[in-house]
């Protein structure tokens, strides 16, 4: 149970970082997005960055109703992490 509290606290603060990462891009949509997204959610992992960010496109409103907001492709450990941000 100890674990799954730390993996919460430890995903709160890497969706911190994963905002300030997608405001840092200067995409003029992806700022606005970001600047009000109120949730972060790791989705899946690729082993290339133009795979997940296809697989993006994928999950996005419009073209996805009652889907994400916007989108982050993060490199870590020798992977492309998905991370979808949500509007509440």
């Amino acid at each position: 149970m100890l674990s799954v509290g730390v993996a919460m606290v430890v995903g709160l603060g890497l969706a911190t970082g994963v905002a300030g990462a997608a405001s840092a891009r200067g995409d003029t949509g992806g700022q606005a997005a970001v600047a009000a997204a109120d949730f972060w959610y790791l989705h899946s992992s690729y082993n290339r960055q133009a795979a997940c960010e296809a697989a993006a496109q994928l999950y996005l409103w419009p073209s996805n109703p009652g889907g994400a907001d916007d989108y982050e492709c993060r490199s870590e450990g020798g992977r492309w992490n998905l991370w979808l941000g949500f509007l509440s």
